[in-house]
């Protein structure tokens, strides 16, 4: 009995300990009504960054050394993880949803004006593109920088050693969203149809890949994020379906598919890839989802809140922080079972970014936050 008493408190210590390495990373989370990035660490609302533009729509990246964020209304922010502080700000465009970085430079693509603005590290702009089209999916990839053109249905390549449109390739698909680099492809998403288009950076090559039906559009756009491909295959959140297609782009064909209870809207892994997580448009806009990368099966439904605008993992894959717009407060579950460990009292808040706990050895890309 003696012995039995003994082992449960060492049980509970481990669990204890697990959770708060589990919760020991530090997390901006955009507040969308303060215009102002809120800073979580250990479970806890440290403080917040503010004037960082309209937060509406806000993306965080983070390079090297230093985040680098995107407004709605066109402010381009560097900040200091250590200090939490804007070090740097630029306004470059009046309208955006969209921006990357390379080791050197930033792009950022605008709806108003309709530009491309190429950008060094201290905030100097190199070039300005004119595409005449409200612009998404830009992504750097070696010396080249690509791009979609919402209005036109066009992909963009500039060639970085003279800033030279040397490819436009046209009726890619109607209404693209959004886009990603994999490997040596840029995957192109759209709003209208099950469908998606692949350009081989290598030979600038480009063709589309049907996977399915004619989708509806469920009222909030699907993302493909930017840890929607693993292991060659696409996880795609299907286009006015309740479910994930799952596409091996070697192969070109659908290799699976998994149920849903809802419209997805974005499809994040966890960064021990051993977990998958959804959130939804729709009815289900209170739910997430997590699924077993290897079998594909759904583990749990989580009623996450009143409506749950993004999510992220912890460091270690145990904690998925999910932003409860609202009810104004970043929920904490377990990934093991499911069950929240922390709500965290947080104004409006949308898209949540892990800070890197080792800015200096590489540069990280963090998941979109916000709704485009």
């Amino acid at each position: 009995m003696f012995y039995i008493v003994f082992i449960l408190p060492a049980a509970v210590l481990l669990i204890i300990i697990y959770c708060k390495q589990a919760s020991a990373s530090k997390y901006y989370v955009v507040e969308r009504a303060g215009s102002s990035l809120g800073i979580i660490s250990h479970n806890e609302l440290k403080g917040q960054i503010k004037r960082i533009g309209n937060g509406t729509h806000v993306i965080v990246y983070f390079g090297k050394r230093y985040g680098y964020s995107i407004s709605r209304n066109g402010y381009l922010s560097k900040i200091d993880p250590k200090t939490d502080k804007i070090i740097l700000q630029k306004k470059v465009s009046n309208d955006t949803v969209d921006f990357c970085l390379s080791k050197n430079l930033i792009a950022v693509a605008d709806y108003k004006p309709q530009n491309i603005v190429i950008l060094n590290k201290e905030f100097k702009v190199l070039k300005t593109v004119n595409a005449g089209s409200r612009n998404i999916g830009v992504e750097f990839y070696k010396h080249y920088l690509i791009f979609e053109l919402m209005g036109k249905d066009e992909i963009w390549v500039v060639n970085l050693n003279n800033f030279k449109v040397v490819k436009k390739i046209s009726h890619i698909g109607k209404f693209p969203i959004d886009a990603l680099v994999s490997g040596h492809n840029y995957i192109a998403a759209f709003l209208i149809g099950q469908k998606f288009g692949v350009l081989n950076l290598k030979t600038l090559k480009y063709h589309i890949i049907d996977y399915g039906k004619k989708g509806n559009f469920p009222g909030q756009i699907p993302h493909y994020g930017i840890y929607s491909v693993f292991n060659g295959s696409a996880y795609i959140p299907a286009v006015g379906e309740k479910k994930i297609v799952v596409v091996n782009l070697k192969t070109e064909k659908e290799t699976n598919s998994v149920k849903l209870i809802g419209y997805p809207i974005f499809i994040i892994f966890s960064p021990n890839r051993k977990t998958i997580a959804v959130n939804y448009s729709g009815s289900a806009h209170n739910y997430l989802t997590l699924i077993d990368a290897e079998d594909l099966k759904v583990i749990k439904n989580i009623k996450a809140g009143k409506r749950i605008m993004f999510m992220a993992f912890s460091g270690n894959s145990g904690l998925i922080y999910a932003s409860d717009y609202f009810g104004n407060s970043v929920n904490v579950f377990s990934v093991s079972n499911g069950k929240e460990v922390a709500a965290i009292p947080v104004q409006s808040p949308s898209g949540i970014f892990r800070v890197p706990n080792k800015l200096n050895k590489s540069t990280i890309k963090i998941n979109i936050g916000g709704i485009k």
